[in-house]
């Protein structure tokens, strides 16, 4: 992907619903969740319905993983039966996951964490050959953002650490040992009579006429490159 290059991208107006379908697909047997305990949240959104976790282990087999001890046992609670596993894939993955996954997920987690390509090549063991990777993170490139930055504001989550953009993430990817990803642009979780009736209608109305990266978020799925092309890179 080229800097150069005009952006067209798909937009996905539900996101938990579109990566429920993905978690449905009849390619996929196993389905590993990174950060399932969306924490610290845990309580509020199981509580609400509103967990990504409750909907896609509806769709598949998943395993959920997270590195909050405490969350995690809200969930075992919750959902008891569903498979967890407490830990980080940075600092490495238990050999009992290595290979195991035919999609691992990290919804809304990479613009968390301190070191992108651990994680990544983390994400990367625990796929099975073939497998899959989907990565959703928010949009550098979303309209509230440029807004917010011409009245001299930044709204941005206590514990984010980087912003991407469609280009950005797709060099990240690649640069963890990925074929270059499908990209998809995403609409916001909106709530209220405004979000319905002005918001979204604004954000499909632009996307008809730029398909560009318009939404709230970006969505990236990639497959792993072979084992000697991952190594050179």
């Amino acid at each position: 992907m080229h800097g150069g290059e005009r952006l067209r991208m798909a937009l996905v107006e539900d996101r938990p619903a579109w990566l429920e379908r993905l978690c449905a697909d009849a390619a996929v047997d196993q389905v590993a969740h990174l950060g399932c305990a969306d924490s610290p949240y845990t309580a509020e959104l199981l509580a609400s319905g509103r967990l990504l976790h409750t909907r896609l282990v509806r769709a598949a087999r998943v395993t959920g993983f997270d590195v909050d001890a405490d969350a995690l046992e809200l969930l075992r609670r919750a959902l008891p039966g569903e498979r967890f596993v407490l830990g980080d894939v940075t600092a490495g993955v238990p050999s009992e996951e290595h290979g195991r996954y035919d999609l691992v997920i990290a919804g809304e987690v990479l613009e968390h964490v301190p070191d992108a390509d651990s994680f990544l090549r983390g994400c990367r063991a625990l796929l099975a050959p073939g497998g899959r990777l989907c990565v959703t993170v928010p949009n550098a490139c979303s309209p509230k953002i440029g807004l917010r930055s011409l009245l001299g504001r930044e709204s941005v989550h206590p514990d984010h650490r980087v912003y991407y953009g469609p280009r950005t993430l797709a060099r990240t990817l690649e640069g963890a040992g990925y074929e270059p990803p499908e990209l998809l642009s995403t609409f916001a979780p909106v709530v209220g009579r405004a979000g319905r009736m002005i918001v979204n209608p604004l954000l499909r109305a632009a996307h008809r006429l730029s398909q560009g990266p318009v939404g709230d978020g970006l969505i990236a799925v990639a497959r792993a490159r072979s084992n000697a092309a991952a190594i050179a890179s």
